[in-house]
């Protein structure tokens, strides 16, 4: 990610609702950086709230290994609540009047909760162990820094550290291994070149990702497609296109590499490798396809594996996801886009209120345990919650199951999760063609900008051939710039 990015605009996302900040304490400016105060007594018993979401699986494990931190600090009695991901933002803005000590927040929320002086500051010097978050990914941790004098996100001088990253949450394709082979097997294409290139764990250009995807789905049933929908932040991100310039003032949307990358998903579905609904088939219509056998690929996270690990007879691996031509439209040159999925990241917070209550420390200490605590990461990845936020146990022991872990519960599925690390790691040099970036809405407050665009291309006749995306993009561009002016005067103020 990149550090320093100034933020957009002072509004509250329309989900969370303005009146509710405004009314409890939090206004525009008011984060604190002052020192974290550790206030730990080891001879006192605490009773802390922790709130988060998930499924029933999700729950489950939390409960589990928040039973093993109390196991270890015996007078720290943690109480666990959760909700449905659906519900959960709603029911965490009905308590910011007296905030859980700990508590789950979504990157894409980070502004609004931190400027509005609702979260603590870790750090300080006796803090958050600086020593052992070092081991934690970079790009984790520098997303939750923030500095309220200059509205800046990521390490900066007079930044503080507002939340220890829960995870990290690499977003990329999944095939279904034996019905890809099957297609493969139905039209003879053990030999093809571009069949082959698409399987073989390397990126693949755009025209080599659609005619291979045709190739497959020749002769396939009118109810299976190549994929339910493809993510727009992964093909504008994949072909070095931009939603806006750096400080999100300027619209960059009728951009050849902006126009592109939505042409891109407007040409999957005219192809017949998506349906017609684009950008609107996610979520649970996507995965149901997918596991239905009604489609070869979808996109998934680490998290999705303790679903498709209890699926009978049904497995699969990961892909990079595909990389377009550039701003300069031709691909062998200097600005080729690089396979470039989106990594979505959620925080533990602990509440500014716990210094009155007078158990940040205690809140911390859990914080820090779910974070980085070795057997709890240990924990969180077998059961298939998520890559280990720890640098070292993700390349040494995750990626090789040099442990076992994975192989003794059966849990072989994706062979090539390294493709999940490659992404959290970035793009170390010129010549690594995997990474990952945070979604675009980490750097706004505005949700709706987001909501709006998609819907513009939805609502279009994009999917079936009758508009181009530079026709799309054209038309909605005076409202979207319009929310940058509105964002960035609002900042002015």
């Amino acid at each position: 990610m990149k550090t320093g990015t100034k933020i957009a605009g002072i509004t509250l996302s329309l989900m969370l609702g303005m009146a509710a900040f405004a009314g409890c304490g939090g206004g525009r400016g008011s984060a604190s950086v002052e020192p974290f105060v550790n206030d730990y007594d080891p001879n006192r018993e605490y009773n802390i709230d922790f709130l988060g979401w998930g499924d029933a699986k999700e729950q489950e494990i939390y409960k589990r290994i928040i039973n093993d931190f109390m196991a270890i600090h015996p007078n720290i009695h943690v109480s666990y609540d959760a909700s449905s991901a659906g519900e959960y933002l709603t029911k965490l803005t009905g308590e910011i009047a007296d905030l859980p000590d700990v508590f789950y927040l979504p990157d894409t929320e980070f502004l609004q909760w931190v400027d509005g002086g609702h979260l603590l500051n870790l750090i300080g010097e006796n803090g958050v162990d600086e020593e052992k978050l070092k081991n934690v990914w970079d790009n984790a941790v520098n997303e939750y820094f923030y500095n309220p004098e200059t509205f800046q996100l990521g390490r900066s001088e007079g930044a503080g550290m507002f939340a220890l990253p829960k995870d990290q949450g690499p977003f990329t394709l999944a095939y279904n291994i034996d019905l890809v082979n099957q297609r493969i097997a139905a039209n003879r294409l053990e030999d093809d070149e571009e069949v082959k290139a698409l399987f073989s764990h390397q990126p693949v250009t755009w025209t080599v990702f659609r005619n291979a995807m045709k190739k497959l789905l020749q002769g396939a049933p009118s109810n299976m497609y190549g994929v339910p929908y493809y993510e727009l932040e992964h093909a504008v991100y994949s072909n070095n296109a931009e939603f806006f310039n750096e400080d999100a003032t300027v619209s960059r949307l009728t951009s050849p590499a902006m126009v592109d990358a939505v042409q891109f998903i407007g040409d999957l579905c005219t192809d017949g490798i998506t349906p017609k609904t684009g950008l609107a088939m996610n979520g649970d219509g996507a995965d149901n396809m997918f596991f239905q056998g009604n489609a070869l690929m979808t996109f998934v996270g680490p998290w999705d594996f303790a679903t498709i690990w209890d699926l009978d007879n049904f497995h699969c691996d990961l892909l990079p996801v595909p990389y377009g031509p550039g701003p300069d439209r031709q691909y062998n040159t200097a600005d080729d886009g690089k396979s470039t999925a989106f990594i979505g990241s959620m925080g533990y917070c602990v509440a500014y209120k716990t210094k009155e209550r007078g158990t940040s420390g205690a809140s911390l200490m859990l914080a820090e345990y779910l974070c980085m605590n070795e057997n709890a990461q240990r924990k969180f990845y077998s059961f298939g919650q998520c890559v280990p936020n720890l640098k070292d146990m993700a390349y040494n022991e995750y990626v090789p199951d040099s442990l076992g872990i994975l192989a003794d519960e059966g849990h072989t599925d994706p062979a090539h999760r390294d493709i999940f690390i490659e992404i959290v790691d970035g793009f170390k040099d010129e010549n690594d063609k995997i990474g990952g970036k945070p979604r675009i809405l980490y750097q706004t407050y505005f949700s709706t900008w987001r909501t709006n665009l998609e819907d513009a291309i939805n609502q279009s006749k994009l999917y079936t051939g009758e508009q181009t995306a530079q026709q799309v993009l054209a038309a909605h561009e005076p409202s979207f710039q319009a929310s940058l002016d509105e964002m960035s005067g609002m900042l002015r103020k």
